[in-house]
């Protein structure tokens, strides 16, 4: 493409760009109007260069360049910004734009290529490399001046002065771009010529070094200098399509334009120089342009005019301005006459003022002078006061009458009201001993009552102690010796403390009394009333797990008295738990499915044949009024846990190891609640002392049967408890509860003794418990909850591993129909009885509950499964061995029973006694026994019919296989006319009804043990005779149409012989 074109296409590009983006900052509201009319939101910034290339995005790897405008342009804030342009046919749309900070590094490739690192890579080309060369140089400039940080140069320079950067890598290349244009064209700058030398911070510098820095040519610059660079500046603008009429100042003429060529590059460069910096003081000289628009100049009037009027005004304010002043001098003298007067009227007031001030002062010093003799006077009467006070404290303090005495001696500590007023007068005793007013202390007076309270607060001590510990010793044997404690459905039940709790709480004040009065006698107390509680715990715990006994010793008792073992009902091997009773006749021998006695043998054999007769039976122990054994231990665990719960929280009040957070106040009165609450919530925060327990009425919390929370030792520093207290509490539960995880232990023993699944049932109850103490302060029972725990767990897993060990020690005969194995039976009622113990329950039995179901599920599937490969392999590999075939077929009959015992079960299960959530897994397992039950049912039919049907099948099946093999059955020597004519005689009307018939009596024999399973069966058979018949039909019609012949049965009789049956 030629010089003139690619200019002549500049140009155009750059007037399309200035009517539809950039306006221009000078822009008016009808040019803005007009380029919105478009359908673009134009810009008011100036277009200073814009080069069209084509672009190669290298994030998206190789693909189609695409042709696009690359703009610099300046605002009106004189901020530069680099703008990526595509044209929609004449529409021009702004898709990038960044500043000079976003370039990251610029790198010359080739005289027609650069790439451009912004947010990623850019490569541009163009077919012009002098448009190129100038664009790269003029944006170099810009982003050495203007960004914060230059960019890396990679094959150009670094900026417009010339001085590579230090970024910059490869070969710097010279600033020839002017001068390669000149050279190549013979014309000057094209299009839109690359301004390196322009600077939008020039217009707000103010002199300095920046400003002879940025503007170094347009010093010292003479008339013929000024004349040239107008001409050069017209010939831009006219280049470029502006307007060179609003280039030429006021009264001068339009310069003519004289061509001429730059003499070198320098030249050319300083010319480009000047016009940009004229072109952009028109841009930002707009405000000087609106102001003398205001004065009614315009360009084409001559600046005379607008002088001359300018001066007009000026002469018009001046002469204002004098007649002013001289209207003003006429008023002076009238006004020096006023101020005068004024200042003697000033000087009179200032006299009389001084005449008053010292009136006032001396007054000032009478009221002084009697404020502080009533001052005085009035602190007197105060400290008589106070000094009135304080000696009747004192007294108080000091004192305490004989009757108040004579309440401590002989008060009775029965009744609550007795024990009231003795804790006042106490608490009074309490405050003179701790609390002796300094400076009477020395009095020999106070030594002599401080002494004699001293006796009498001993005294008080032995005589609390002394009570006490006979009230302790007959209550707790009262409880011993109680012999009408409740039941709970045969179960005796511990409730002898709580009996001592209730009546022993009402001497919590005086027990504090002795914790502070005299410690040891406190601790003695604890320690007898451990020795008591420890006997009455002993000895009701010991009768609550005797009448636990019978409950787990059922089992024992039933099979010992003639009865079938009720294990083995729900259990996979009775050899856990089933020797204790023997059976009549067969003492010492242990129950199990691989070694049974004759008459162990019979009793099982009849219990589930029982259970056989009607599927829809119930699962599991049949119910009844007696407990499982898990019941019965739920019941003792609740009991002994809320009595251990219980024990502690009374200890903790009667003894106050008790933080204040579990104390209350209990005032009778409103008014009295009102009053003393401020005074409360002050000592709260306090050691819970005898003297605020009596004053602020506090008392234990009580609630005794639900756990408090647990105060970690922060918690309790804060509340100004030692944190040794709750260590306390714990040893004296050690003592207390000696034998209580004997006991628990052997409660476990005796109810999984028999029945190890009554673990689960166990194992819930344990975890209940856990979840009740969970976040309190109950350590000692958590403790014994989790052994327990684990111990349930433990004998619950070999429970279940010996059920594994059951299943997979199956030995079967399969050359003998031997019916439903024992496990098929089982396993529902094995199902039943777990849930019947588990429930639906959170904790962490629900998990182990349906872990053990999908293990036994598997162990059962995967044996019946192994049995039919076993056999399919073994007739397989032995197809002429009849032994072979009649093994397969009775493997088929005896999954067959199974599958269909085992399917019945879960879905009676399922109808009658399943929970509704229990229902999604119980499903799964149906399924899984259904995909079996009818892989089986196929394998059966195909072998029952082989007999019957098998050459007729055959025969067929060929026929099929050539079919497929787009062959003519016709041609085939065993599928021609005279075979098929032999297999439709061998299967004539008469042998088909005989053969049919000998089937039915083939099938109730195979079924004769499950009578239910017989019309199953025979449905099955009777569909897929009659199928096989349509294929038969369908083929002889398709392949034999022209031999004319067809079976001598039709549907209707095949119909009849299988109803018949």
């Amino acid at each position: 493409m030629s010089s003139k074109t690619e200019t002549a296409k500049a140009k155009a590009i750059a007037d399309l760009l200035r009517q539809q983006v950039f306006i221009g900052v000078e822009a008016s509201n009808a040019q803005e109007n007009a380029a919105k009319s478009g359908g673009q939101q134009p810009r008011r910034e100036r277009l200073l260069n814009v080069i069209s290339v084509m672009e190669r995005d290298n994030a998206k790897g190789s693909g189609a360049a695409k042709p696009r405008l690359l703009c610099i342009t300046v605002k009106r804030n004189r901020k530069l910004r680099l703008h990526k342009v595509k044209m929609n046919n004449t529409i021009a749309e702004i898709s990038k734009t960044w500043s000079m900070d976003d370039v990251k590094a610029i790198e010359f490739k080739e005289p027609t290529r650069f790439s451009l690192l912004l947010n990623h890579k850019y490569d541009f080309s163009s077919s012009d490399a002098a448009l190129v060369e100038g664009f790269v140089q003029m944006l170099v400039g810009f982003c050495n001046k203007y960004a914060i940080k230059p960019p890396r140069y990679i094959n150009t320079v670094s900026g417009a002065s010339g001085v590579a950067s230090t970024g910059s890598t490869g070969t710097v290349r010279p600033k020839s771009v002017f001068n390669r244009a000149a050279q190549q064209q013979g014309v000057g700058p094209q299009a839109i010529p690359p301004m390196p030398g322009y600077d939008p911070s020039r217009g707000q510098m103010d002199g300095g070094v920046a400003e002879g820095q940025a503007r170094p040519r347009t010093q010292g610059r003479g008339p013929g200098d000024q004349s040239a660079l107008m001409r050069r500046m017209t010939k831009y603008v006219a280049d470029h399509g502006g307007d060179v009429s609003a280039l030429v100042p006021m009264g001068m003429q339009p310069v003519e334009e004289v061509p001429t060529m730059p003499t070198d590059a320098n030249e050319l460069e300083e010319e480009a120089d000047d016009v940009e910096e004229m072109l952009l003081d028109e841009a930002f000289m707009l405000s000087a342009d609106e102001l003398v628009g205001n004065f009614g100049w315009r360009a084409n009037i001559d600046a005379a005019q607008l002088e001359s009027r300018l001066l007009g005004e000026l002469h018009k304010l001046e002469s204002e301005n004098v007649r002013d002043m001289l209207e003003a001098d006429k008023q002076v003298p009238k006004l020096i006459k006023e101020l005068d007067h004024a200042i003697s009227h000033l000087e009179q007031m200032e006299e009389m003022l001084k005449f008053y001030s010292l009136e006032l002062e001396s007054m000032d010093d009478d009221v002084r002078k009697i404020q502080t003799e009533n001052e005085s006077l009035k602190v007197e009467e105060a400290n008589q006061q106070r000094l009135l006070v304080e000696l009747e404290k004192i007294l108080k303090t000091i004192t305490l009458s004989e009757d108040e005495l004579q309440v401590l001696r002989n008060e009775s500590l029965e009744t609550t009201d007795g024990i009231e007023r003795v804790e006042r007068v106490a608490a009074s005793l309490k405050r003179m001993l701790g609390t002796t007013p300094s400076g009477v202390g020395g009095l020999e007076a106070t030594h002599e009552k401080m002494k004699k309270y001293e006796f009498y607060s001993a005294n008080f001590s032995t005589r609390v102690y002394d009570y006490l510990k006979v009230m302790f010793q007959f209550k707790i044997d009262g409880g011993i010796n109680d012999k009408g404690r409740p039941a709970h459905r045969g179960i005796r039940l511990i409730s002898g403390p709580e009996q001592v709790h209730r009546m022993m709480i009402k001497y919590a004040g005086l027990t504090l009394w002795l914790k502070e009065a005299k410690p040891s006698a406190d601790k003695e107390l604890q320690a007898l009333y451990i020795q008591c509680m420890n006997m009455l715990y002993a000895n009701q715990t010991k009768e609550l797990v005797d009448s636990c006994r019978p409950f787990f010793f059922r089992y024992r008792h039933d099979v010992s008295s003639g009865g079938a073992n009720p294990i083995a009902e729900f259990s996979f091997s009775t050899n856990v738990g089933a020797s204790a009773g023997g059976i009549p006749g067969v003492p010492g021998r242990r129950i199990s499915l691989d070694g049974l006695s004759g008459a162990a043998h019979h009793v099982i054999a009849s219990a589930v044949k029982s259970d056989s007769v009607s599927s829809g039976g119930s699962m599991g122990v049949a119910p009844s009024n007696e407990m499982q054994p898990a019941e019965a231990f739920a019941i003792a665990l609740d009991n002994v846990v809320a009595n251990v719960i219980a024990e502690q929280n009374f200890i903790s009040d009667l003894f106050h190891y008790v933080p204040p957070a579990h104390t209350r106040a209990a005032r009778r009165q409103p008014q009295d609640r009102k009053a003393a609450r401020n005074d409360e919530d002050a000592k709260l925060g306090e050691n819970a002392t005898f003297y605020n327990w009596v004053t602020h009425r506090l008392r234990p919390i009580e609630h005794w049967d639900t756990p408090r929370p647990k105060l970690d030792s922060k918690d309790v520093v804060t509340q100004t408890v030692h944190f040794g207290s709750v260590k306390e509490v714990k040893s004296m539960l050690d003592l207390l509860y000696g034998s209580l995880v004997t006991q628990v232990d052997s409660l476990v023993d005796m109810g999984t003794r028999f029945d190890p699944s009554q673990a689960i049932g166990m194992l819930v109850s344990v975890s209940k418990a856990l979840d009740q103490c969970k976040g309190s302060d109950q350590g000692f029972l958590i403790n014994v909850l989790e052994r327990c725990n684990d111990k349930l767990e433990t004998t619950f897993q070999s429970y279940i591993s010996e059920q594994a060990r059951a299943i997979e020690a199956t030995k079967l005969v399969t050359k003998r129909r031997v019916g439903a194995l024992p496990f098929a039976r089982i396993f529902p009622k094995f199902i039943a009885h777990i849930e019947n113990l588990v429930g639906d329950t959170g904790y962490t039995a629900r998990a182990i509950a349906d872990s053990t179901y999908s293990r036994i599920s598997r162990l059962i599937f995967d044996t019946l499964e192994s049995l039919l490969r076993e056999a399919e392999r073994n007739a397989s590999n032995n197809a002429d061995d009849k032994d072979a075939q009649k093994e397969q077929l009775n493997t088929h009959v005896l999954l067959l029973e199974n599958m269909f015992v085992l399917v019945a079960g879960l879905q009676s299960y399922r109808t009658h006694s399943c929970r509704p959530y229990f229902v999604p897994m119980l499903d799964t397992y149906l399924d899984h026994a259904q995909i079996v039950q009818r892989k089986v049912m196929r394998a059966y039919i195909k072998d029952v019919l082989r007999r019957p049907m098998g050459r007729l099948t055959d025969f067929f099946d060929a026929v099929e296989r050539c079919l497929a093999a787009n062959k003519d059955p016709m041609n085939t020597p065993s599928l021609a006319k005279g075979q098929l004519k032999k297999v439709i005689q061998a299967h004539s009307n008469s042998s088909m009804r005989e053969n049919l018939k000998q089937l039915a009596k083939r099938v109730e024999k195979h079924f004769i043990d499950e009578p239910k399973l017989r019309p199953i069966v025979w449905q099955a058979i009777t569909n897929d005779v009659l199928s096989n018949y349509q294929r038969f039909v369908t083929l002889l019609a398709r392949s034999y149409k022209s031999t004319n012949l067809s079976l001598e049965f039709t549907q209707s009789e095949l119909k009849g012989w299988l109803s018949e049956r």
